[in-house]
């Protein structure tokens, strides 16, 4: 793989994020129409992309089909997968007075049905539904539609946890509380 082509432009990293998120397998122009871009330039970072020996293009069809290589693909989503949870935590960091823990799950290779967990002190529903608005949009820009959150405050988890509830416990046993 030659990373000096790899992320040099912008409409590079979004081709390589709808690759890996919403689907491969996609034509040239599909690309153009869903992420709003001109056809020239998804061509070029295509060409880019197929040169560093990335993506495969299929050129058999009657329209060019686009995937990246499987040799890559679980490498290049630990990338994006690394960059995503580096965005949501510069947004959890920004609300550092109100979020006192956060956890990865689902999608960052924990085993539960949950996606993020967040635990909040000193929060109204409208800051909550801020902070959820923030998330999906981040999300979003990776072409993730769907996120499961959990919400819990810093009262409601150590009443569970005194309750000894399932879910609290399955936090713990994963990430132990450090004083």
């Amino acid at each position: 793989m030659n990373l000096e082509k790899l992320f040099w432009s912008r409409t590079k990293v979004d081709i390589l994020k709808y690759l890996l998120f919403r689907r491969q397998w996609i034509s040239m122009r599909a690309l153009e129409t869903e992420l709003e871009r001109t056809f020239p330039a998804i061509k070029k970072q295509i060409d880019s992309l197929n040169e560093a020996k990335v993506i495969d293009v299929n050129k058999e069809w009657q329209w060019r089909s686009i995937s990246i290589k499987e040799a890559f693909h679980d490498n290049i989503k630990n990338i994006f997968f690394c960059g995503l949870k580096q965005e949501i935590i510069e947004l959890f960091d920004s609300y550092e007075i109100m979020i006192s823990r956060y956890y990865f799950w689902k999608r960052f290779g924990v085993n539960l049905e949950m996606d993020l967990v967040v635990i909040y002190k000193n929060m109204e529903k409208p800051q909550i539904d801020k902070v959820k608005d923030s998330i999906n949009e981040i999300f979003r820009t990776y072409f993730i539609e769907t996120v499961s959150v959990v919400f819990m405050s810093s009262e409601e988890r150590d009443k569970r946890y005194r309750l000894a509830d399932r879910f609290v416990l399955q936090i713990l046993r994963c990430y132990p509380i450090s004083s």
